[in-house]
């Protein structure tokens, strides 16, 4: 089986980051992206095929609490950002058994890193986690674009969706940051999601009038290696 030099394409564009990187950092856009180059290293590292992944930060340490990557051979519910919600709290148990009103992390502290933008179930366990923030990558339209089936229902009306009490607002709810690193994240999505442009969708891409957008990313993603499958590593 021939799988996507996804790892190798990816560091063509960016030297690998490691999380002692990010720390010295200042700026919100620069700590966000070296988070970001850090969550697609390990994507592409753990399952190329479907390469979204994500980390959980603890903004105020400025420190990976834990990480994630989609697992779908394991579990296909097991997206980026579930995995990562599951490890953290495996490593962090309730200290009471008592995960909901006492937590073994303090969740307002963090931050989800996500290569893809969160589908409304990781965007929902975002809101019920209580993490701080959510930053991501590309978008579900572009992910869909690229070939995969995505529900197309961005994490912004997933939020303005949540509710506390009586249909009032919910005053905690993550800020939300999209189109981090983008291209790099884009270039993983478009070559891994090949196996799934068929002749269906050309034709559809054709109908709406996204030639245009095709031959944009081919001649800005270029792919090495098309993958044939999507094994995890």
């Amino acid at each position: 089986m021939k799988l996507f030099s996804a790892a190798i394409l990816y560091l063509a564009y960016f030297n690998y980051a490691s999380a002692t990187d990010c720390q010295g950092l200042e700026s919100t856009k620069a700590v966000d992206e070296c988070y970001m180059k850090i969550a697609l290293d390990y994507a592409l590292i753990h399952n190329p095929g479907f390469p979204f992944g994500a980390l959980i930060v603890d903004h105020t340490k400025n420190d990976i609490s834990c990480y994630g990557a989609n697992s779908n051979k394991k579990n296909k519910l097991l997206h980026g950002e579930t995995a990562a919600f599951w490890n953290c709290t495996e490593l962090y148990p309730s200290p009471t058994q008592d995960d909901m009103f006492n937590p073994g992390l303090d969740w307002s502290h963090q931050t989800l890193y996500t290569t893809g933008e969160p589908c409304p179930m990781c965007a929902s366990q975002s809101i019920y986690r209580g993490v701080h923030r959510v930053v991501w990558g590309t978008s579900i339209p572009d992910i869909n674009k690229s070939g995969r089936q995505q529900l197309m229902i961005s994490m912004h009306d997933v939020v303005a969706s949540a509710k506390i009490g009586a249909n009032l607002p919910n005053p905690e709810v993550p800020i939300l940051e999209g189109g981090v690193l983008k291209d790099a994240c884009d270039h993983a999505f478009w070559c891994a999601f090949s196996v799934f442009r068929d002749q269906e969708y050309y034709a559809a891409m054709n109908k709406d009038g996204l030639e245009a957008y095709i031959t944009d990313r081919n001649t800005r993603f270029p792919c090495k290696d098309v993958p044939e499958g999507h094994d995890e590593l």
